[in-house]
């Protein structure tokens, strides 16, 4: 379980000549294990071994002991018998992991998730230690999906297209953001058999703000756009997508608005490729919706997926980082018209050695 995500962890402290490491934060400790941990969690390296110090009473995590070259040390969360104390524990977990660890050298940390408690853990029991940033260093390795990491977001993908199937049909005249939203999750948790952790927009287009937000009690009205923004997380991976849905018959503008988010998608797309830049993508996708008139969207264009629902690369203007074959993107153009209608559109692809596979196959035509 995920043993090459750790190999590419190894190799990489390898090459910056570092032999101990605390992975402290709790995106790279699932990225790590494979594990979807409750926090907090904590991964200490040593030469080529990685330990995982978990709540005990998460007993997944029982099974990285299995994983060759780790081991699981559980900490006491939640108990009746003493003051709750996660923090606390994890740290004497942390101390008595670390004083049988190799000596010399520095130690790698991710220091924005470095409460200084556990830092002076580390230091205690190792005195001599020189700290090595590690911050946002996993984060283009976590860019390149495996094939066990993506059987899991294939999975969150026939869920979603699941979700806007029931959507498509929920958008009624009076029916509320929120009765549109429980339709959704119902069919996609029954599908699945199990509650799912699931987002992130759905609402309708005569909000006064109304790029994004969760569902609340707004009603659906004549001439009306409804946007849902949909992720669901299957084991820990995201997925994310849009479409853009009518009650009524869409108005000549709605029509003319949402043909051309589906040429901007679609451009967008065509960009894709390893070795592509993040914010040449992004520039050339804005460009072409000001080429049409419209004004330009004040989000992000895409983004990456993982074990969080923003990853690398971001597809935003200041990002020169390079397209990886491997990664999974989003691809998002939309229009706004305050308080009157919105469209927004979206995509999820692989990035491949030729250029880009599509993941996501919901409807997102107009009616």
């Amino acid at each position: 379980m995920h043993n090459q995500q750790r190999q590419r962890a190894a190799r990489l402290l390898h090459e910056a000549g570092i032999e101990r490491a605390l992975f402290s934060d709790h995106d790279s400790a699932r990225w790590l294990t494979g594990l979807n941990l409750p926090a907090p969690a904590l991964v200490w390296y040593d030469r080529g071994s990685f330990t995982l110090l978990a709540d005990e009473g998460f007993t997944d995590a029982s099974a990285f002991d299995t994983e060759p070259d780790c081991a699981h040390v559980p900490f006491v969360g939640y108990t009746i018998q003493q003051p709750i104390d996660a923090p606390g524990r994890l740290a004497e977990a942390l101390r008595q992991v670390v004083a049988s660890a190799s000596a010399g050298g520095p130690v790698g940390i991710e220091e924005k998730s470095l409460t200084f408690g556990l830092w002076q853990t580390v230091h205690n029991a190792l005195p001599s230690c020189e700290p090595a940033s590690l911050e946002g260093r996993l984060l283009p390795l976590r860019a390149v999906k495996t094939d066990e990491e993506l059987a899991r977001i294939r999975e969150g993908f026939r869920l979603v297209t699941l979700g806007h199937d029931v959507a498509r049909n929920a958008v009624q005249l009076g029916q509320r953001e929120i009765d549109v939203w429980t339709d959704v999750q119902t069919a996609v948790e029954r599908d699945a058999g199990r509650w799912m952790q699931m987002g992130n927009d759905c609402l309708v287009g005569h909000r006064p703000a109304n790029i994004g937000a969760a569902p609340l009690d707004y009603e659906i009205i004549a001439d009306d756009s409804f946007i849902l923004d949909l992720s669901v997380v299957v084991d820990g991976y995201w997925t994310d997508s849009c479409a853009t849905y009518y009650a009524d018959t869409p108005t000549a503008q709605q029509v003319e608005m949402h043909t051309f988010v589906e040429e901007a998608l679609a451009f967008a797309l065509s960009l894709i490729r390893p070795g592509a830049v993040a914010q040449e993508v992004d520039r050339q996708a804005r460009q072409f919706m000001a080429d049409g008139g419209y004004e330009v969207y004040p989000h992000h264009t895409g983004h990456g997926v993982g074990v969080t629902g923003h990853e690398a690369p971001r597809i935003v203007p200041y990002n020169e980082e390079l397209i990886q074959e491997g990664a999974v993107l989003l691809l998002e153009p939309g229009i706004y018209i305050p308080g009157v209608t919105g469209v927004r559109l979206e995509d999820a692809v692989l990035v491949t050695a030729n250029g880009a596979e599509l993941l996501s196959y919901h409807d997102k035509s107009l009616p």
